[in-house]
């Protein structure tokens, strides 16, 4: 699969950053904060045009980093409600050494037209700091999460899984960037359920504190719930395609 393939090429190219450990590890800010507003197309279980929003707030503490993401997609086709999803997530990380982290994390996210009532998470791992310098950030993780998943229709869903996850940001000038992330997430008691999450971002600017940002998020499950009349699986992929607006202070 292309997005299992991508996983596969972020950790090999951390193998081969591994010389590169010996430079210094750039400080990032002690705060960070941004939020955008986008136009979505958006293809898969639902195809309509509509709006997205991401609000991001880091905050660093000697050797701690805190983090709350928020996202919203909200649309309507033909006057109807017809694209409603909500992601929540807070996160620590604690840093062991330059080069290596523990984290603890807890997501929530909510799509009814993938199926989804709500769904949580929560889980526990390390992080490899492979390449960390001006130009480039490459991180590789791995730990241990579990879900509790309630579906639309059908019995819940709750289930161990491993976290297997890489993310590399290169930047292109002083503000104009570009982020690769890729998430794997095998379910622990059915070798057939598993999630590939993928995210692709390029961000220019337009002045000190706003930018361009061109986004594409995919939301893969190999084994979909059902739909709302219980009568037939939804699609395996949903595709989030947005541009906009940024604003970082």
């Amino acid at each position: 699969m292309r997005l299992g393939a991508a996983a596969v090429s972020c950790t090999a190219l951390a193998l081969f950053a591994a010389p590169t450990r010996a430079q210094e590890v750039k400080k990032p800010p002690p705060t960070e904060l941004t939020a955008d507003l986008g136009i979505v197309d958006v293809s898969g279980n639902t195809s309509t045009s509509t709006i997205s929003t991401n609000q991001r707030y880091i905050r660093r503490l000697r050797t701690w980093e805190f983090r709350q993401d928020i996202g919203l997609v909200y649309g309507k086709t033909g006057g109807l409600e017809s694209s409603n999803s909500v992601r929540v997530g807070l996160r620590a990380d604690y840093d062991l050494a330059s080069h290596f982290a523990l984290y603890g994390l807890t997501a929530f996210d909510r799509n009814p037209y993938a199926g989804i009532r709500s769904r949580f998470a929560e889980g526990a791992g390390g992080v490899w700091k492979a390449l960390a310098n001006d130009k480039d950030q490459l991180n590789v993780e791995g730990g241990y999460q579990y879900t509790q998943q309630k579906n639309l229709v059908g019995p819940d869903h709750n289930f161990p899984a491993l976290r297997l996850a890489s993310s590399w940001k290169h930047s292109i000038s002083k503000a104009a960037s570009f982020f690769q992330g890729v998430e794997y997430l095998p379910d622990l008691q059915d070798s057939k359920d598993y999630r590939v999450n993928s995210e692709t971002d390029i961000i220019a600017p337009l002045s000190a504190h706003t930018a361009m940002k061109l986004s594409y998020v995919v939301r893969f499950a190999n084994e979909p719930p059902l739909n709302a009349a219980g009568t037939a699986l939804l699609r395996k992929t949903d595709r989030i395609l947005s541009a906009g607006i940024q604003i970082a202070y």
